[in-house]
């Protein structure tokens, strides 16, 4: 099968696998605001960005690595992913058994603290699951990674929604996510078992091997780890848990978009690492631009109809009491542009092996984001953090393009770009003239009326979008 139709085959499964788990994640919102209104909303928000932050420190970059590693030419890929699976679960056994211990020390909620504690047996299932996520990418069979992940998030959802019914409270949402966790990794190890023999193994040189490759990538995620989630853990110390509900609300809505640019990036990654590695820069230089086409055709329309309707979608997705949380939104919908460039670029940086190049513009960056937190959120809350946020994206988007474009010479193309925004502006002005509309009727009008502009602009020919991945000679 052609690299076009493979990756293709593979971004529509895991598209669907994603929209389905957006779904479960906005229905877990919607019973969640609900049920426990803002301020344990906001401690439930608090638990979830603590464990996080450990998360992300978990990954280690191994995940990436992972995929590197395994399109490797001779790469024997049982014995690599076996080793990396028993590294990754060495290493989040550790991490979240210090998460509970180390929150003692912050000033939140004695609610909060204990849900960390049942919420880092979750995370600890969870991190085994996403990494091998890079077997399904390699062998081209998302379907079976997507099954595990959808089946985890409904049983997540269906047991939240009993605990809820039930009126157990905040830590019983936890223990369901541990359950649903649980059941994710045993089934995506068992699926990734059909592919390649696959088990935990400890053979420290192939880990010292992935983790002399990963810990540039690992310094950066602990970078960028600290401008995305310091945000919501400092507001947490200076402001009231009702607030940090709102800041939440609107902030896990942007996560859901956040999985767009990386759930892409992951399946042409290999794609890209192989181009650059065969000295085909123009290749490489034509699949960065189109996929950022892409981008745009999607961000835009995004951008502007979320703008548009941000009060709308906080009514439908939290209900009463989450009306602050709508100018948020408007102001974190901003950073989307510097996350679908970041996970552009970023990925591009992986290919180009400049890892240890970006290191200094991650920490740059996160110095910046921790001084304008302690500065701007005491006085301004929630707005601040949210200011500092889309500050944060959008630098660490500008450090990145730059610097792929220096190494392989490729340039932007803003045809499209440019063709996108109008037909974003048209789509925009739409919408405000009919905002007496119900919210369902404005999104379809929404999509309709982007899809014809898009069409009349020619912004992007179907040929274009059907061989974005062609590989060409």
């Amino acid at each position: 099968m052609s690299l076009a139709r493979t990756v293709g085959k593979n971004f529509a499964v895991q598209t669907l696998g994603r929209v389905l788990s957006s779904l479960v994640g906005l229905g877990l919102i919607i019973i969640l605001t609900r049920t426990l209104g803002p301020a344990t909303f906001g401690e439930f928000t608090t638990a979830i960005n603590f464990l996080q932050f450990f998360g992300v420190i978990v990954d280690f970059g191994l995940t990436l690595t992972l995929v590197v590693m395994m399109s490797k030419q001779g790469a024997d890929e049982s014995r690599v992913a076996g080793n990396v699976l028993g590294l990754r679960m060495f290493s989040a056994a550790i991490i979240f058994t210090l998460a509970p211990v180390l929150v003692l020390a912050f000033p939140y909620t004695p609610m909060a603290k204990a849900a960390v504690a049942i919420g880092a047996i979750g995370y600890f299932f969870m991190a085994g699951a996403a990494m091998l996520v890079g077997v399904y990418q390699k062998h081209g069979a998302m379907w079976r990674a997507t099954l595990a992940e959808v089946t985890g998030r409904v049983v997540l959802l269906v047991l939240t929604l009993i605990f809820a019914w039930q009126g157990f409270g905040i830590l019983s949402m936890f223990w369901a996510m541990v359950i649903g966790n649980a059941i994710w990794l045993i089934l995506t190890v068992r699926f990734a078992q059909k592919l390649i023999p696959l088990r935990p193994r400890a053979e420290l040189v192939v880990w010292k091997d992935a983790l002399s490759q990963s810990w540039p990538i690992a310094l950066s995620i602990a970078f960028n780890l600290i401008y995305l989630r310091g945000d919501v853990l400092i507001l947490a110390w200076f402001r009231e848990s009702a607030e940090v509900g709102f800041y939440g609300v609107a902030y896990r809505l942007l996560d859901v978009l956040t999985t767009i640019p990386v759930m892409f990036m992951g399946l042409i990654l290999p794609a890209l690492t192989a181009r650059w590695n065969t000295h085909d820069g123009e290749g490489f230089a034509r699949l960065t631009n189109k996929t950022f086409d892409l981008f745009v055709l999607i961000a835009l329309p995004i951008i502007f109809g979320t703008l548009a309707t941000s009060t709308h979608i906080i009514s439908l997705i939290a209900g009463p009491g989450f009306e602050p949380a709508a100018p948020l939104l408007n102001l974190l919908i901003l950073a989307v542009p510097g996350i679908f460039l970041g996970g552009l670029y970023g990925h591009s940086i992986v290919a180009l092996g400049l890892q240890r190049r970006m290191i200094w513009a991650y920490a740059i960056t996160a110095f910046i984001s921790v001084i304008g937190y302690v500065i701007f959120i005491p006085r301004y809350g929630a707005m601040g953090a949210g200011a500092v946020t889309v500050f944060s994206e959008t630098l660490v988007a500008a450090l990145t393009t730059i610097t792929v474009m220096r190494h392989s010479g490729s340039r932007m193309d803003l045809r499209v770009t440019i063709k996108a925004l109008v037909a974003s502006l048209i789509m925009y002005g739409t919408i405000l003239y009919f905002h007496d509309l119900p919210f369902g009727a404005s999104l379809l009008l929404a999509v309709a009326v982007y899809a014809v502009c898009v069409y009349l602009l020619r912004v992007m020919r179907k040929d274009e979008l059907l061989q974005i991945l062609r590989r060409e000679q």
